[in-house]
């Protein structure tokens, strides 16, 4: 197995999407940066796009979105590794259809690619380890991996800091589901990248 590292920037982006909705099930990409001609013994996600909040399914929307996100990863060095899914129930930790699904086909265009299940009952402050659990793909099935931690201790500090401070409240999370409301709100969440930077 590959050594999975997770940035400050992916991470909180996961959380502040999860949080923002929490009547909702929402999903979003994880970006790694293309190891091709590097050493796939370590997986570092770099950033996270957040899809949706609204409707999760596969539909034309999904297709959409996945196409824009390819083209910006090309224009970084980046590439699609990991999908990320929080289910709609508090206790439900469950890897759902779509999520095979879309971790599927992530995994066609990835080999070393990952599904990273949310799991919100470690959506709170005093949280001390992280809020997901990871799935990769054995043969024919999603098998949970034994791994260790992902991030640095300084990643989950600035996330109990986001939520025992409420910040999150004020953070303008924007997926797919806004965007394509209005085509002016950036997928990218630049404001967050800022917003993380002066935390560290």
């Amino acid at each position: 197995m590959a050594e999975i590292l997770v940035s400050i920037q992916a991470y909180c982006k996961i959380l502040l999407h999860a949080v923002k909705h929490p009547h909702c099930a929402v999903n979003g990409v994880l970006l790694a940066e293309d190891g091709k001609s590097k050493d796939r013994k370590t997986v570092k996600f770099v950033d996270c796009i957040p899809l949706f909040h609204l409707t999760l399914s596969l539909s034309p929307m999904l297709e959409a979105a996945l196409l824009q996100i390819d083209a910006y990863c090309k224009s970084r060095g980046y590439v699609i590794a990991g999908y990320y899914h929080a289910n709609e129930n508090l206790r439900d930790k469950e890897l759902n259809n779509i999520a095979k699904t879309v971790g599927r086909r992530i995994q066609e265009h990835c080999s070393n690619s990952y599904i990273f299940m949310v799991d919100n009952e470690r959506l709170y402050p005093e949280a001390v380890s992280e809020m997901y659990k990871i799935y990769s793909l054995k043969e024919t099935s999603w098998k949970e991996e034994e791994r260790s931690e992902t991030v640095e201790e300084e990643t989950l500090r600035v996330a109990s800091m986001l939520l025992s401070s409420q910040t999150f409240r004020e953070v303008d999370v924007v997926d797919f589901d806004y965007h394509f409301n209005d085509i002016t709100r950036d997928w990218r969440n630049l404001q967050i990248n800022e917003m993380l930077e002066k935390c560290t």
